[in-house]
């Protein structure tokens, strides 16, 4: 398996996780749908990836640079490592990573 597939699917599971985890912690349906529409876009984007298929990395880049932009504004009016700071931190190893499979 292709380590852009390893990386976007985890990147997708976390995600879900943390969005099933805001539901459960602060009731925050919000959390679970945002939660589950953008981790299952990302792995979907691993599925693409997985087929070949250019659309699922760009697919991949654009979600991730959407949850980059959310949670990046939340992390400088708040500092919190839990979900801000590794959401962000995630979303740059998984954009580097696309790109740089774009191009090989």
């Amino acid at each position: 398996m292709d380590f852009p597939v390893i990386v976007t699917a985890f990147y997708g599971a976390f995600v879900v996780f943390g969005g099933v985890m805001g539901y459960v912690k602060a009731s925050s349906k919000a959390s679970l749908i945002a939660g589950s529409i953008t981790g299952g876009l990302l792995l979907l984007s691993a599925f693409l990836i997985a087929r070949g298929i250019t659309a699922g990395a760009i697919l991949g880049i654009i979600v991730s640079l959407l949850l980059i932009g959310q949670f990046g504004a939340s992390l400088r009016k708040k500092f919190k490592v839990m979900p801000n700071l590794l959401v962000v931190v995630l979303g740059f190893i998984t954009v580097v990573t696309l790109v740089f499979s774009l191009f090989n």
